[in-house]
């Protein structure tokens, strides 16, 4: 998919709130936004594609959407104005703070692909991720926290790309403000924007001086290096759906096997049962404080969460078991306080740089694919970003309510060996033909034929 050849760049423009609607204001970073201070952008894609009947051509988008976008953008940034403010030291405390002063403004590029790829992208099938790169902006700056990307595929559709710094925003928040945004494009209508968001910073409380803690420990800590993994030249990229009678088949088979009084499986411990080896998600945090923090609060509010198990133990036939009942204990662990042993977060990380961990991105709650511009539902979300730590994305089905969507990043070049065959059935069946599988392996393993403890039959047994 040669999509950075075949990429042409129209305009870079700046879009800010409209002016004179926000004041200056500062916002002080809390500890949950201090732990991202070092980590790489989130970068994220949203595809939507034209029906047949509406095909929209190059003009049309440069004289009627466009337009429409880059306003319904400006509506929005007036609400949710901190993405396109600047992370700055503040001159009073020397801490750093998310800093607006009006004409502060988010970079947006506009784009148009040349290239026939557009269902090849957007397809559930593996594909090469290097096609989605030239899709996603870069931040402009290392003070910016928010920059966008469209995309048009002439008559096939449209990529809008994001790229922001996780220390101004949650998955939940960013969520909130592309909903709002493709409410405000779709209906013209500030005020169909509803529930506000919340900056009040008041009500994230640190009794523990979390915050200090976290500056002191990223500041000894080569952090960037311990969480980014080394991008392979060629990863590869797949989408798996887990429908609704997927994961309660999976519920079925891991539930008789436990007390079902000592660990409690939700979709999420079933659906990534089969993964683990040490795992790492997010926790919502705002109806788990105390006092609990409004669903509206826009900033980070998440906590970290990791669940372990012995690779040893995830191999056979208990393997799906011993995974979820990992993940199932990690999360019940959750209610005897989200925040205990958060002091050990970003130590855990960092020990983690050379072992098998499985970072996750995403959230079915998100229901991103209620992100309507008006031209219906996305055809595809990716989280781009996970290439970087090998991470899984995992979002709500775009075409079943209470499914889920697994987005997998590949390294084939590191994982192993691939050993394909291509047999005529005439000469044997499956059973002989592993048969002759495991005698080769064993034979290659210890150099020795006289191991190989039953010999075929080509008279009666192999065929």
């Amino acid at each position: 998919m040669e999509v950075i050849q075949k990429l042409k760049v129209v305009e870079v423009l700046r879009v800010s709130p409209p002016s004179g609607s926000v004041p200056e204001t500062s916002l002080p970073l809390t500890f949950f936004d201090v732990f991202w201070m070092r980590i790489p952008p989130v970068q994220r894609l949203f595809f939507y594609e034209f029906s047949e009947s509406n095909t929209i051509t190059t003009a049309h988008f440069l004289q009627s959407l466009l337009p429409n976008l880059k306003h319904s953008l400006s509506l929005t940034l007036q609400l949710f104005y901190p993405l396109s403010a600047n992370l700055r030291l503040s001159p009073q405390t020397d801490e750093y703070e998310i800093h607006y002063v009006d004409g502060d403004s988010v970079s947006l590029t506009v784009a148009e692909s040349t290239a026939e790829i557009f269902h090849q992208l957007v397809a559930d099938k593996p594909k090469d991720t290097k096609g989605f790169y030239p899709l996603v902006p870069n931040l402009p700056t290392s003070s910016s926290l928010l920059a966008l990307q469209v995309t048009l595929f002439p008559k096939a559709g449209i990529s809008i790309g994001i790229c922001f710094h996780h220390v101004a925003a949650d998955g939940r928040s960013l969520t909130h403000f592309m909903k709002s945004w493709s409410s405000i494009n779709k209906t013209g209508d500030l005020s169909s924007i509803a529930p506000l968001p919340s900056y009040n910073r008041a009500v994230i409380k640190d009794p523990g001086a979390l915050k200090k803690m976290f500056t002191d420990q990223m500041a000894q800590i080569k952090f960037e290096k311990s969480v980014e993994r080394t991008r392979v030249d060629d990863p590869a990229r797949a989408t798996f759906v887990l429908t609704r009678c997927d994961i309660e088949r999976l519920r079925k088979r891991v539930t008789p096997r436990v007390d079902p009084d000592r660990i409690r499986f939700s979709t999420f411990a079933l659906a990534c049962g089969d993964e683990v080896v040490c795992f790492s998600f997010w926790a919502d945090c705002r109806t788990r404080l105390n006092p609990p923090v409004p669903d509206t609060y826009f900033g980070n509010c998440i906590a970290s969460v990791f669940a372990e198990a012995n690779g040893r133990n995830l191999g056979g036939d208990e393997g799906l078991v011993t995974a979820a009942e990992a993940i199932g204990r990690a999360v019940e662990r959750l209610g005897d306080g989200v925040l205990r042993g958060a002091e050990n977060w970003i130590p855990k990380y960092a020990s983690m740089a050379n072992k098998r961990i499985i970072l996750v991105a995403g959230s079915p709650r998100f229901r991103v694919y209620e992100t309507d511009f008006g031209w219906g539902r996305p055809r595809k979300t990716e989280v781009v970003s996970i290439d970087r730590t090998e991470g899984v994305y995992i979002g709500d089905s775009r075409d079943e309510e209470g499914g889920i969507e697994f987005g997998l990043v590949t390294l084939f070049p590191n994982s192993g060996i691939c050993i394909g065959y291509c047999l005529h059935h005439a000469v044997a069946d499956g059973r002989s033909v592993t048969q002759f599988m495991k005698s080769w392996s064993s034979i290659n393993r210890a150099g020795d034929a006289s191991l190989i403890a039953t010999f075929p039959s080509l008279r009666q047994g192999f065929g």
